[in-house]
């Protein structure tokens, strides 16, 4: 800020004149304001879509989103799911609405592992849902939001999920039309149909440590069978 100078005489201002010189050293006005630049998220910047993740406010700055944006997910009451089983397929409902389909026998127990984690969350989301590959089911991604409070066992979690370095992740274009991947070093964690699934799927699985599967492949390509989780 310019500091103001009394009022003086004419004399003492022409003293100050002479001893001051020509010098046209001069600091400059100090801005009144400070400019704020903000760096757009790596993800976003290369996707340049509106599926990228986005930068969220959460009142203490710009950082970037702790989930996909915009969302895919089906909501749900998870005191409500009930499971059925017809014609090889588990089905895990809350009235009409449908929160997963599973692939597996009548003896299985992939119908009560599917009940176990429904009622872990209130949201089933998904990343490339509406795909038109030909294996559409396979690029398909699961995750879950909003943790219900309730916290009940899934079975033969050791057979089913595996462990990942969420430090380690990468997204991988597979090439040739083949779509994207994300992987630690040589461990491929999900198939996605494009970039920006791919990333999205990242900033997913960065959160968690292991990737789970319930449900058998199904033999065709009919439905998603197969649920995927994270822990």
């Amino acid at each position: 800020m310019r500091r103001l100078l009394a009022a003086a005489p004419v004399a003492v201002l022409l003293v100050l004149a002479t001893a001051c010189g020509s010098s046209s050293n001069n600091a400059q006005p100090a801005p009144t304001g400070s400019a704020v630049f903000e760096e757009a998220s790596p993800s976003a910047a290369a996707t340049g879509t509106t599926g990228a993740p986005a930068t969220q406010n959460t009142g203490g700055g710009n950082t970037q989103a702790q989930w996909p944006s915009p969302e895919d997910c089906v909501s749900y009451n998870p005191g409500n799911v009930k499971s059925r089983y017809e014609a090889g397929i588990w089905v895990i409902v809350d009235g009409t609405i449908e929160v997963m389909r599973l692939h597996g026998g009548p003896s299985d127990n992939v119908g009560e592992k599917g009940l176990a984690l429904a009622k872990r969350f209130k949201q089933h989301c998904y990343l490339g849902r509406h795909n038109t590959r030909e294996e559409k089911y396979s690029y398909i991604f699961d995750y879950w939001r909003n943790p219900s409070g309730q916290n009940p066992a899934i079975a033969d979690q050791e057979d089913d999920c595996s462990g990942y370095k969420k430090n380690n992740l990468t997204v991988e274009n597979m090439g040739s039309g083949q779509g994207w991947r994300v992987k630690d070093h040589d461990h491929v964690l999900h198939l996605f149909d494009n970039e920006t699934d791919a990333r999205n799927g990242k900033l997913v699985l960065s959160k968690y440590d292991q990737i789970c599967f319930i449900g058998n492949p199904p033999d065709s390509n009919e439905g998603q069978d197969q649920v995927s989780y994270e822990l």
